[in-house]
């Protein structure tokens, strides 16, 4: 079925108004047609007789017919069209009249990027409540919330001139992040049907509902589904205070780990991106285990420990190494596990289980390239690589030491295995449940579990009959489907990754170009 297409009207007498707000947003992309905008009120019931938009944003002041009476008229001939006015500091005295009179909101001039994306996000909620497919509707309110604001925080700052961002609750210094992670969102992914902007929309809902009092900017950082982002001018106790509620609202959702970590109170709009990433550094210090946490920037700047120094020392790296090179598997896991402690890594922080894993994986890959094995066996190393290092975002430390040790089995070379009948059907199974099931969240314990198969040796006997390592195999059947549904010009990239099973683009971005060659937005425009 077509996606549902909206029309937006601007109606101003000043050409660079109208100018200005029919380049501040790439509409099309939202699929809301621009069209051409009208000088004045009497202009505007002329376009409307003939070709009647969705949403109409009409100034106060303009010759022959002013905007209050334009407001009245429009709602009395056409009460489906949603509007907002546009007004200047001096015209407040009419904006009541127009709010009367059956506009929704009021925009003031010069007109900010955020407010803007704001008010024509509302109005779009408006239409949906009048319409059958109100999911449609809803989602399309959501993914141009998403997708501007989340430029604001893009690793290129933002730059914007004073006037641009006057009007809005970032006006003055004192902003703050407050980033909200949902370390699993397979289970709201599920639940929502894998359909990424209707679950954004219901979770930037929730979260709504938790402040009503204050002028909150909440959004879904694109690149990232499991983080929404909270922009804010509270205090720390009024911050504490919503973080709670935050907290208590998610856990009625899901079953994940919750990180609410919050940026220090002294950011502006051309800032946001520091803002941001002073919120990631915060959330780095939280305990590796599955307990939710509310962390603050200003408390927890002294707590980062630095204990994988101290447990990855270079006599330890040459005692790995050299357990490597004699094949001594036992020798390699008391190493891991209990010597360096990988096996109760939940005594350390996040920071230093990401340090950590990575420092193992470059242990395992500068052991395979020293040996004699096809480019193919590195390429496919670095991929496990890939996968560990976003394995540890999810605080699952069973699932993170069994992805390890299928990098230590795959370096040191998989063992011959006796396969029985039974066991060889049930790799079969197993191939045909990823088949079907390749978006869901697809272990190698879970899937051992589901055949009562102990894992390690599960992991063994599909890379056997198969020829392939299981973790790459459910990756590269994610990389088909997606080949395929970016033959489809309705959905987007990000909705793309998140159909198949990724919460994160930037991850689905990189599993994407190793397995093809290309990103996937060049993949794309080959196929246009």
């Amino acid at each position: 079925m077509e996606k549902r297409r909206y029309r937006l009207l601007i109606a101003d007498d000043e050409y660079w108004t109208r100018e200005k707000i029919r380049t501040m947003i790439a509409w099309e992309e939202y699929r809301i047609d621009f069209m051409p905008p009208a000088q004045d009120g009497e202009e505007v019931m002329q376009m409307l007789e003939s070709d009647r938009p969705d949403i109409l944003i009409t100034d106060i002041n303009m010759p022959f017919l002013n905007g209050v009476e334009l407001v009245k008229r429009v709602k009395e001939q056409y009460p489906e069209i949603v509007i907002l006015v546009l007004s200047g500091y001096d015209d407040f005295a009419y904006v009541k009249d127009t709010l009367v009179a059956g506009a929704i909101n009021y925009l003031l001039k010069p007109v900010s990027k955020i407010d803007l994306i704001r008010a024509v996000s509302k109005a779009l909620e408006l239409i949906s409540e009048k319409e059958e497919n109100e999911r449609q509707t809803l989602k399309a309110a959501s993914l141009l919330q998403d997708r501007e604001l989340s430029l604001l925080i893009e690793k290129e700052r933002v730059r914007l001139s004073m006037t641009q961002v006057t009007g809005t609750v970032l006006d003055s210094v004192g902003c703050s992040i407050m980033l909200v992670k949902i370390h699993d969102l397979q289970t709201l992914m599920s639940r929502y049907q894998y359909d990424m902007n209707y679950l954004s929309y219901s979770i930037k809902k929730k979260l709504r509902e938790t402040d009503t009092k204050h002028n909150l900017i909440i959004f879904n950082y694109i690149n990232r589904s499991n983080e929404f982002l909270v922009v804010n001018e509270l205090d720390v106790s009024e911050q504490q205070v919503l973080a709670l509620r935050i907290m208590k609202r998610l856990k009625e959702e899901t079953d994940s780990p919750i990180t609410i970590a919050v940026s220090e109170q002294s950011y502006t709009m051309d800032s946001l991106h520091d803002a941001y990433v002073q919120s990631i550094s915060v959330m780095m210090t939280r305990p590796y285990n599955t307990e939710s946490v509310i962390l603050f920037s200003n408390r927890e700047k002294s707590s980062m420990k630095h204990q994988v120094m101290e447990c990855f020392t270079q006599e330890m790296e040459h005692r790995l190494k050299t357990a490597l090179k004699t094949g001594n598997e036992k020798t390699l896991q008391e190493l891991l596990q209990k010597e360096m402690g990988l096996g109760s890594c939940e005594k350390w922080n996040f920071m230093e289980t990401k340090q950590i894993v990575n420092r193992i994986s470059a242990v395992f890959l500068e052991h395979l390239t020293g040996q004699s094995v096809s480019k193919e066996c590195v390429r496919e190393l670095n991929r496990l690589e890939e996968m560990a290092d976003k394995m540890v975002e999810s605080l699952d430390v069973e699932q993170l030491l069994s992805l390890l040790a299928q990098m230590q089995s795959y370096v040191m070379g998989e063992k011959k295995s006796e396969v029985s009948g039974n066991i060889r059907d049930y790799v079969k199974e197993a191939v045909a449940y990823i088949n079907e099931n390749y978006f869901e969240e697809l272990t190698l314990s879970g899937l051992a579990d589901k055949y009562a198969v102990e894992s390690s040796y599960f992991s063994r006997l599909f890379k056997q009959e198969t020829g392939e390592n299981l973790m790459l195999y459910i990756a590269g059947k994610r990389m088909e489907k997606a080949k395929e549904l970016m033959r489809r010009e309705d959905i987007n990239i990000a909705e793309v990754a998140f159909m198949v099973g990724y919460d994160d683009y930037t991850y689905f971005s990189k599993v994407f170009k190793k397995h093809t060659g290309v990103s996937p937005r060049e993949y794309r425009s080959r196929l246009i």
